[in-house]
């Protein structure tokens, strides 16, 4: 009986034995290498800035309300001289609304907008008066014509109320005075400028403000090329 208790025991001792024996964990390994890290695709070239262009050019000062035209009229355009009143005697031209672009300048005028006029006179080479100094003068346009031998005053004036220009030999600087063929330039250039006004002034105040308005601006209104930079015009 105590040989089987022995054996018993025996057999138990062992069972616990390869039971704690299969049942313990073996040391752990040594950790393994880190795995290498993926290459990171490269990052995209940035392309060029683009060329800045080019600043635009710069606009001209607006002049919607500025309208300029240019006509020539020659020695035989003329009336022949004509009695205005008084003792006023001069030669008048008609200027045609074709001229003026279909503008009736004396409708405009009377609108409260305001009108400058230019000219300048040319006399034929060889002539007597050939000596005038060819220059856009504003009107009422006064020159000395002289000669070796002579002189007189021209007179070109316009008559904006009638649409017409006049044309004079003068008395004590202005008075018109009729013209002989002979004095009559062979041409005159004109250029009228119309200046349609903003405010409801008649037009001879609407005139004098601009004028006053040139002046106030450093403007010499006896200037023509001056007034045409002013409005922005060719000349």
């Amino acid at each position: 009986m105590k040989i089987i208790l022995r054996l018993t025991l025996c057999l138990v001792a062992c069972s616990a034995l390869i039971t704690t024996s299969c049942s313990k964990d073996g040391e752990a390994g040594p950790t393994g290498p880190q795995g290498e890290e993926g290459i990171q695709g490269e990052q995209g070239i940035q392309g060029e800035q683009g060329i800045q262009g080019e600043q635009g050019i710069k606009g001209d000062t607006g002049n919607a309300n500025v309208k300029y035209y240019d006509f020539i009229v020659s020695n035989t355009d003329w009336s022949a001289n004509y009695h205005l009143g008084g003792n006023n005697v001069g030669r008048l031209y008609d200027i045609p609304t074709d001229s003026l672009g279909g503008i009736h300048m004396n409708t405009f005028y009377e609108g409260g907008n305001a009108v400058l006029a230019y000219a300048m006179p040319t006399y034929e080479a060889g002539s007597d008066w050939a000596t005038v100094n060819n220059a856009m003068k504003p009107l009422p346009y006064t020159i000395l014509v002289s000669s070796s031998t002579d002189q007189f005053g021209l007179l070109i004036d316009i008559l904006v109320n009638d649409g017409r220009l006049l044309l004079a030999s003068t008395i004590n600087g202005y008075e018109p005075d009729q013209i002989p063929d002979e004095d009559v330039p062979a041409t005159i250039d004109f250029r009228i400028v119309l200046i349609e006004s903003t405010n409801t002034t008649s037009g001879k105040l609407g005139k004098g403000n601009i004028l006053e308005n040139l002046k106030a601006s450093g403007v010499d209104v006896g200037n023509y090329e001056e007034v045409m930079k002013y409005f922005n015009l060719p000349y």
